[in-house]
């Protein structure tokens, strides 16, 4: 493929993201965020900026902090005779005093930038789906790190420290809407519950898998005026029952139903209506039951409630990128905030890869490939190109040269898309604690 033009729309959107987000790490709300309760953090004139800080904290790699210092201030001394240095020290002391609300910030600041000016943003029959699903996180083996996320015991019944983190994902824009990383103790359902408020009741439609519901969740939901799709195991006899007789039924939960909330036994004080359970057959000849509150059957048939139950697969996905690519957990601190900087800046950098790859080039990936297999993005490809460029990216305004560059080398990274094609999955147990970055 060809040079991109600066008058395309995508290179125009990426080139605005970017000089977007130097402004807003770079003006006073920012720096507000940053200082987080101490308002005296930031004030005195350092070798390095919050700029520098931040930008440091978005590209970091397994090479190390040593390395990505001195990148950065390589750059930063590239018109210039004399090289600064700066020790890892020093490093570690000056980011204790990013408030990790500055991180959040800039996330949201992001996806406020997509929502407004995204040519190609996708929704599935006039909804956003969301899939919300957990995972966690093996965490350095300090004694603070355990006390503040826990821990938790593997297969072979090594107890070792971990955290627990949960994100809310836009499943066709491919984008973290909200992201939370917590104690191992904290329930799934209660992190689920903490995405809610950056979620739109009535536009989004929620997808979850079989470790989230129950009646007082999906009820809770319900009232919130948010759809979902959950996967139901066979502990909900009930809606089981009901899909012996017919693939899809409506259920109405009667007066007096009882279910559990919080460790006691409740019951309804009112009848809920509106639920769906869906019974969808597997090629293997098992079947899988859905619960829905989509209750309208002319407008989502059962074969749709399927395909929005297979696009969860998405946030699966997700976190095989924040971990195998981004590398996550190869972690640049032991403390309880680098842990919390490290987990939110790899959310930030994947969203701006995802932001690449659907504004600009997938599109142009879509248009020179008409016939013939559909070919997709190098979403690895991506990320490695975005912290190669990032410096060249984020430094100044004018980058259009660094992105022109960074654009045509991923035109090259595509793959064909090979339908129907099934492997066995290798259920081998494979545990490595990842090393800290640092000592890479």
């Amino acid at each position: 493929m060809s040079l991109p033009r600066k008058q395309n729309a995508g290179f125009n959107f990426l080139d605005g993201l970017f000089k977007y987000l130097l402004k807003i790490i770079t003006d006073e709300d920012f720096l507000r965020e940053a200082r987080g309760a101490s308002p005296s953090s930031f004030t005195r004139k350092r070798k390095l900026s919050v700029k520098d800080l931040v930008l440091l904290l978005l590209g970091f790699s397994r090479a190390g902090v040593r390395h990505e210092l001195d990148r950065l201030l390589k750059k930063q001394s590239f018109h210039s005779t004399n090289i600064q240095t700066y020790s890892t020290s020093a490093f570690t002391q000056y980011r204790q005093k990013l408030h990790i609300n500055s991180l959040t910030y800039l996330l949201k600041k992001l996806l406020e930038y997509f929502r407004q000016h995204a040519l190609h943003q996708k929704l599935y029959h006039g909804y956003r789906l969301v899939a919300i699903d957990g995972s966690t996180l093996n965490l350095p083996e300090e004694e603070l790190l355990r006390t503040c996320f826990g821990s938790s015991k593997n297969q072979s019944g090594t107890d070792s420290t971990t955290a627990r983190i949960s994100v809310a994902y836009d499943v066709l824009n491919k984008l973290v809407l909200d992201a939370q990383i917590s104690h191992m103790k904290t329930g799934e359902c209660t992190l689920a519950k903490a995405h809610l408020p950056q979620l739109v009741p009535g536009r989004d439609l929620l997808i979850f898998d079989r470790g989230y519901p129950s009646i007082s969740f999906a009820h809770f939901l319900h009232k919130q005026g948010f759809k979902f799709c959950f996967r139901i195991g066979i502990a909900w006899k009930g809606a089981h029952k009901l899909v012996k007789k017919a693939d899809d039924v409506q259920w109405k939960l009667p007066k007096g139903t009882r279910y559990w909330e919080g460790g006691k036994q409740l019951s309804l004080k009112e009848p809920i209506e509106g639920f769906r359970v869906v019974k969808i057959h597997l090629p293997n000849g098992q079947y899988v039951v859905l619960l829905t509150n989509l209750s309208d059957k002319e407008a989502f048939p059962k074969e749709l409630i399927n395909e929005i139950y297979r696009l969860r697969w998405g946030v699966e996905e997700f976190y095989k990128r924040i971990k195998n690519v981004a590398q996550v957990e190869f972690f640049s601190g032991k403390t309880p905030l680098s842990i919390e900087q490290d987990f939110f800046s790899r959310i930030i950098m994947l969203n701006i890869s995802a932001m690449i790859e659907t504004q600009e080039l997938q599109p142009a990936i879509d248009d020179a490939y008409i016939s013939g297999h559909s070919r997709q993005a190098n979403r690895t490809q991506i990320m490695l190109k975005l912290k190669e460029f990032a410096y060249d990216l984020f430094w100044n305004s004018e980058h259009d040269n660094a992105l022109n560059k960074m654009l045509t080398l991923l035109y090259q990274c595509h793959s064909i898309i090979r339908t129907n094609r099934h492997f066995k999955r290798n259920r081998g147990f494979r545990y490595k604690r990842k090393p800290l970055n640092y000592k890479a």
